[in-house]
């Protein structure tokens, strides 16, 4: 299998903070393309780095795309990147302006886990230790790259993207995020990684906090065929749910049962053979996204 080139270091060390998504949002939908330069920096409060970070989480959530500048500007002949906002950008934006509610990290943390070439979808779809030390961490990485990009990291890189990913997710064993505290990284409130400060190591944890049934069935889709996968599928194969939100087949099964009572008329448990197949339809992830907020607000009216 030919190598592909790797990514890393775009996120300046800085892991995605409160607020900092919501802002980016705003100036692509009321100002324009984003470009993380220290004009965009001075607009939006934050530091020169801080903007090149943010203009990094904006693309790997899925919220932003690169685009040449002259694309976009016809009376300009630059070679630079751009940064527009995309349809699931737009969705979000529309849904959850602040990036305020769980599901939406739901969703950007299965773009983000499934960004081929980075750490992030090398340490949910190939890293399979559930306990282990940054070392190990990092010198798993490292040996994965050296493997399969064209252009291998060196230490002081793979320390650098192990660092932000667990800077990221990690959150100290018993400990709440706080909202408030600007530096903390949404994602950990997803509970898929913990540190334990006694023995300073990580564990990857099944979710504390039920995945969604719309970004469960989101990711299944992306990896059907045709419009149906078999249960066994979702508990194993790269990119499936399993992998990307640190299922167990309890839980599959589970979210496989409340899916289809959720959605009778979209989702379906089929027999192929002797083999069960969740059957769903070939939506976008901003279809599903959509049911996830039509459904949450019904059941907010409802209370």
């Amino acid at each position: 299998m030919e190598n592909w080139r790797f990514q890393y270091g775009r996120h300046e060390t800085f892991a995605v903070r409160y607020g900092w998504l919501g802002k980016g949002l705003s100036y692509l939908q009321n100002v324009g393309p984003f470009r993380g330069d220290v004009e965009v920096a001075d607009r939006l409060g934050l530091g020169s780095k801080m903007a090149k970070s943010l203009q990094f989480w904006l693309e790997a959530t899925g919220l932003a795309e690169p685009v040449a500048e002259n694309s976009i500007f016809a009376d300009r002949h630059s070679r630079r990147k751009v940064w527009r906002i995309t349809p699931f950008g737009k969705q979000i934006r529309e849904l959850d302006p602040h990036c305020e509610y769980p599901g939406t990290w739901w969703f950007m943390h299965m773009v983000l886990a499934r960004r081929s070439g980075t750490v992030w979808g090398w340490f949910f779809n190939e890293f399979h230790e559930r306990q282990f030390l940054r070392k190990v961490c990092v010198e798993s990485f490292r040996r994965y790259a050296m493997g399969a990009a064209s252009n291998p990291p060196s230490l002081a890189m793979a320390q650098r993207d192990v660092a932000c990913l667990l800077q990221a997710y990690g959150s100290v064993h018993g400990s709440v995020a706080d909202p408030e505290d600007a530096t903390v990284c949404p994602f950990r409130e997803l509970g898929l990684l913990i540190r334990h400060q006694d023995s300073d190591r990580f564990e990857k944890v099944r979710p504390l906090h039920a995945v969604p049934a719309e970004a469960f069935l989101a990711c299944a889709s992306d990896i059907a065929e045709g419009n149906r996968v078999p249960l066994t599928g979702l508990m194993s194969r790269r990119n499936g749910p399993a992998r990307i939100f640190g299922l167990g087949r309890s839980q599959i099964e589970g979210l496989v049962q409340i899916a289809s009572d959720l959605y009778p008329s979209l989702v379906q448990i089929d027999l192929l053979g002797a083999e069960r197949c969740l059957v769903l339809p070939s939506d976008t992830r901003g279809d599903w996204l959509k049911r996830h907020f039509a459904r949450i607000r019904t059941v907010a009216v409802a209370a």
